[in-house]
């Protein structure tokens, strides 16, 4: 499995063009308010989210069915240049907030000049959070 998972990120930074800085599952809420489950990652050149529609199991635990399931069968690639990148990590709250809220925090990201904000929620072990924190404290 570990192979597998190498040859993934080396075939993606091979595709891109683009260094992986941090990565993570997550979950990207659409308009419907209803999510859908993929990679949220950062390279040095873009933030990332792809879901690819797959009967893996581990993904399938995740999985809200709902009229527009058929929108989750379909790829979803989206791609926001870092010079152009607006994002917002929600603040950590408090030790009963944090045991009341989801398991993954929120954050929303958008295109700078553009009014669609994109809503995600990642897990925060994973280091994507802190990046994103990161690139905020960049740009103020």
């Amino acid at each position: 499995m570990a192979d597998e998972a190498t040859e993934f990120w080396d075939a993606f930074e091979k595709e891109t063009g683009e260094k992986v800085e941090a990565r993570s599952i997550g979950e990207w809420f659409k308009d419907d308010g209803l999510g859908i489950w993929g990679l949220v990652i950062i390279t040095d050149k873009s933030f990332r989210f792809k879901h690819m529609p797959s009967e893996n199991w581990l993904f399938s635990l995740f999985k809200k069915t709902s009229k527009s399931s058929a929108d989750r069968e379909k790829p979803v690639d989206i791609v926001i240049p870092r010079d152009e990148l607006k994002v917002e990590v929600a603040a950590r709250r408090g030790l009963f907030a944090r045991l009341m809220e989801p398991a993954f925090p929120h954050f929303t990201v958008r295109r700078t000049g553009e009014d669609k904000e994109y809503v995600f929620s990642a897990d925060p072990a994973s280091g994507l959070l802190a990046a994103l924190a990161a690139i905020a404290a960049a740009k103020s």
